[in-house]
């Protein structure tokens, strides 16, 4: 009985691994997949006066259709209410790409890159997140 003991709690840790190992890879491809379409996108607008043209509106789209496939994924690791501020802002950067606000469209490009980039910091395997 002692050996079946053992067995058991090797086959958890195991098993643990495995889980973090799979949250962080779909974490992190997620959150860079964001972050590339939000630099694609600020190549695109660089200097632009006009932010209703065609290449800018479907980058705009395309991130908006990576992140809501994602997000779903990410909705079984954490906590629903820590990432949708990305999806507010995009729903954001539509709404001002659609008025020309430009100061308003970078700003919240800015914050979608700034969410990304503080999501990976608590996503994912590490020990701090276990304790």
């Amino acid at each position: 009985m002692k050996i079946f003991s053992k067995i058991m709690l090797v086959f958890m840790f195991l098993f643990l691994i495995v889980i973090c190992v799979v949250e962080e890879e779909i974490s992190s491809k997620s959150l860079f997949i964001v972050q590339n379409d939000c630099l694609r996108i600020e190549n695109l607008t660089d200097g632009k006066e006009n932010l209703q043209a065609m290449p800018i509106t479907l980058a705009v789209d395309t991130l908006e259709y990576n992140w809501m496939n994602n997000e779903s994924k990410l909705c079984y690791l954490t906590n629903h209410k820590s990432i949708q501020e990305i999806g507010v802002e995009i729903a954001k950067l539509k709404v001002y790409q659609q008025k020309n606000e430009i100061k308003e469209f970078n700003a919240s490009l800015e914050a979608i890159k700034f969410y990304s980039k503080s999501y990976l910091h608590f996503m994912g395997a590490s020990l701090h997140n276990v304790l």
